[in-house]
């Protein structure tokens, strides 16, 4: 009893947190669709306090030295420590890039976009602490899920830290891919925590499993190529040129990253069809609705670029590509190749 009790309170804490974790991607994405990355300069205060200010008046006349100053002196330490390592071209790039260097003026709106966004990643922070907690209750059950629970903390708290080099970089390009990539390894360790937990009896099936694990060796390469194609759309948004004409100024990431969704599609597709003659429900509606997500993502994808890149266009567009990456892994781990 005190085993399905212990079970049961792990199961609950867990499915919060990997909703919690969806929801910081979401509100994350906004962060970004209305500029509001660098609404606080600093990390983890914003303007040197705990809780923003709600005008400029408190701030000294050359705030925006000050806290460019700061930025790069953390950034010096930064690009010492990749020199060292041997990245010399990343090293010059966090240093010399013309886009570190600029500083935003103060808007109360975007410091306290960007300050919710903080909180909600505090809250987060507990919920994994929780899970690590309650995860030990089931270490007889599996030795993984504890070391799942422990390696998710360490990662959230890895997740933070990078999340203060985002700021202190400027929104650099390579750091806000790698902060994304964090964000969804937390995702699949959350799933596979759960799928652990709950013993899910796994499917036999050559086909569907090969197509799984080969679909979502695609989709990842599709998540950074469009993490990179949202780092030029952060670019532009603070350039002279109007929304309209932002098409003609993608690079050739975005060109790669349209065509390449036709092969997502078709991944999926042969998932659906092949799922249609096993006679399982849990397979079919799961890759009905895969397909669903995928087809729905490339509609999103021809709004923003018939339509400007309409702002809420673009938070739709990442969490559906979070969902679709989160079904891929889940059906991976239920599926099994069929010897």
């Amino acid at each position: 009893m005190k085993r399905l009790i212990n079970q049961r309170n792990f199961l609950r804490i867990n499915a919060i947190t990997l909703g919690a974790v969806f929801v910081l991607i979401l509100v994350g994405s906004i962060v970004r669709v209305v500029g509001a990355g660098m609404g606080c300069p600093d990390w983890p205060k914003c303007f040197g306090e705990y809780v923003p200010p709600t005008s400029a008046e408190g701030l000294p006349d050359n705030y925006q030295d000050i806290f460019r100053e700061e930025r790069l002196q953390k950034n010096e330490r930064l690009a010492r420590t990749f020199e060292r390592l041997g990245y010399t071209e990343l090293s010059e790039r966090i240093t010399k890039d013309p886009a570190v260097l600029v500083e935003q003026e103060f808007n109360a709106t975007k410091a306290w976009v960007e300050y919710v966004n903080r909180l909600i990643g505090v809250v987060i922070g507990m919920l994994v602490f929780l899970n690590m907690i309650l995860s030990f209750s089931l270490r007889k059950k599996s030795a993984w899920i504890p070391v799942m629970g422990i390696a998710i903390f360490v990662l959230t708290g890895f997740q933070g830290w990078v999340g203060s080099l985002v700021v202190s970089t400027n929104l650099l390009h390579g750091f806000i891919t790698f902060h994304m990539l964090l964000a969804l390894l937390i995702v699949a360790l959350l799933i596979w925590m759960n799928f652990r937990a709950r013993e899910v009896p796994r499917f036999k099936h050559s086909q569907l499993y090969l197509i799984s694990v080969i679909t979502i060796l695609l989709f990842i390469p599709q998540l950074i190529l469009g993490t990179e194609v949202r780092g030029v759309i952060d670019d532009l948004m603070v350039s002279n040129i109007g929304r309209n004409d932002w098409i003609n100024e993608l690079s050739t990431n975005f060109l790669i990253h349209r065509s390449y969704s036709w092969l997502i599609l078709i991944g999926c597709a042969l998932l659906a069809y092949y799922a249609r003659k096993t006679k399982e429900i849990w397979v079919i509606n799961t890759t009905i609705g895969l397909t669903t997500m995928v087809f729905l993502i490339m509609v999103a994808g021809i709004g923003m670029a018939r339509f400007g890149f309409s702002h809420w266009l673009q938070p739709l567009h990442l969490i559906l590509a979070v969902g679709i990456f989160s079904t891929l892994f889940y059906l991976t781990l239920r599926l099994k190749f069929n010897k």
